[in-house]
């Protein structure tokens, strides 16, 4: 017996090219023009999976798809179609149970092979959690989630797949790549939108701070705990609690961290009571975990903890695409806080900024578009409007290795080497806060190595 697709398009054009391309794969397919029409058909067809199209007349592709979890007992798996997708429309279309969103016009054999892994997809019913509340129930997503580009879309279906669950989640990627803006677009679309998203740069708070701050303190813990404080995981309950930069804890605080995340409660400074916490974690690094791990600075039991949904947010250089679409987004916010709606890009503006591989991803764009507003003394921005602030990023990423050109000109490789190591050694004592054998882990070293360089550099930096 054939397998069978329902294909939901208001447009016969589309309908009939997929229809006979998955006729020729071997399925059997039935067409409906529209959402309504799709529902009717549900009961005597039973699809095992439905094209759906986003956008149709009387009933959209959305609340066809709502329709369709809410009803009981199976339902065919829903791969969504559109020509006009944004991020909330992908994250929304996951978040209600769609197996996989394609963005026309398609390629035909991307359809079959999404189509051939939905086929396995086991079968959802309401019992099983497919039921969702719509979206007038919480809160909008962020709409600075701006990108049309594969890789972009990719990280919207994870967001909208992990949202309704309760697994941690790892967000990595580089500096600028705006991972902090998926953890509150996951967080928004979940079931606690309604409850708080507490924040937290894990690598802006000294150690001693951060662990107060994360689990709270009981009165007289240590001096000056005059009161008792509620730590962000209590203040969090709920809730999500975001740790940015989570690859600079220190292994006391991973440790704690760790411990929090397979018992589900938490021990104040000074207590011994454990406080039991409903807190979902977020966390993001731009730091290589793996790494960290080799050298023996970050737990791998942790890692494997946080990384229960990892999601790799795209540097902007791998979706030049996007650069278009988060430029009119910046020059619209921008335009409206300056009082300068009407701004708009030169072509050879756009050409400077197209060309440019964006070190800083998408903050350094948006740093240099509201810079550029604000400098451009008409509507026009100007190629020099923008390149005056690249040209002082590119120097500011490349001034340590040109210094080091004329630093060591002249200089014997011994001498070159000494130097570097012996700077190599203070930096890494400072970060670990004179901590010897943290600083040799970091270094790759042992400590008795360790002390010998120190005393042959003369390095004297006390453990605090």
């Amino acid at each position: 017996m054939k397998r069978r697709i329902l294909l939901v398009d208001d447009e016969a054009n589309v309908r009939k090219a997929l229809s006979t391309s998955l006729r020729k794969a071997g399925y059997d397919t039935k067409e409906a023009a529209s959402g309504v029409e799709a529902l009717e058909q549900l009961e005597a067809y039973q699809p095992e999976v439905m094209l759906l199209d986003l956008r149709m007349p009387e009933l959209d592709g959305m609340e066809t798809l709502r329709r369709l979890k809410q009803r009981k007992g199976p339902s065919p798996s829903v791969v969504m179609m559109t020509a006009y997708g944004s991020a909330n429309d992908v994250m929304e279309a996951m978040r209600l149970g769609a197996y996989d969103y394609v963005q026309k016009p398609f390629d035909l054999t991307q359809v079959k092979q999404v189509v051939a892994k939905a086929m396995h997809q086991p079968e959802t019913s309401e019992e099983d959690g497919s039921m969702r509340p719509s979206p007038e129930e919480r809160a909008d997503s962020p709409e600075f989630l701006v990108g049309l580009s594969p890789a972009m879309q990719e990280v919207y279906k994870l967001v909208g797949k992990v949202s309704m669950s309760k697994a941690t989640v790892l967000i990595q990627g580089e500096s600028g790549t705006g991972k902090e803006l998926i953890a509150r677009a996951i967080h928004t679309n979940s079931p606690r939108a309604d409850q708080p998203l507490i924040p937290v740069n894990c690598g802006a708070i000294p150690e001693k701070l951060l662990e107060s701050e994360l689990f709270g303190y009981e009165k007289g813990a240590f001096t000056g705990a005059v009161v008792r404080k509620q730590g962000l995981f209590e203040a969090a309950n709920g809730g999500t609690l975001f740790l940015d930069e989570v690859g600079e804890l220190t292994p006391s605080l991973q440790v704690k961290l760790l411990r929090v995340l397979q018992e589900r409660t938490l021990v104040r400074l000074g207590g011994v009571e454990p406080i039991p916490v409903d807190v979902r974690i977020i966390a993001a690094t731009n730091r290589d975990l793996r790494e960290r791990i080799r050298q023996e600075l970050f737990r791998e039991d942790l890692y494997y903890r946080l990384n229960v949904v990892p999601i790799l947010m795209p540097p902007l250089r791998d979706r030049k695409e996007d650069i278009p679409l988060l430029i009119r987004h910046f020059l619209t916010k921008y335009g409206r806080e300056t009082g300068k709606e009407d701004c708009y890009l030169s072509p050879a503006a756009v050409e400077v900024l197209n060309a440019y591989p964006w070190p800083g991803n998408v903050r350094q764009l948006e740093n240099t578009i509201e810079r550029a507003v604000v400098l451009a003394s008409g509507p026009a921005i100007l190629p020099e409007h923008v390149q005056a602030h690249l040209e002082e990023s590119r120097l500011e990423t490349q001034t340590e290795a040109e210094k080091l050109g004329i630093r060591y000109e002249d200089r014997s490789m011994k001498d070159i080497i000494q130097e570097v190591e012996k700077e190599a050694i203070t930096r890494a004592l400072q970060r670990e806060k004179g901590n010897r054998l943290r600083t040799a882990k970091r270094l790759g070293i042992s400590r008795s190595a360790l002390l010998y360089k120190m005393d042959m550099y003369v390095i004297d930096v006390s453990e605090e």
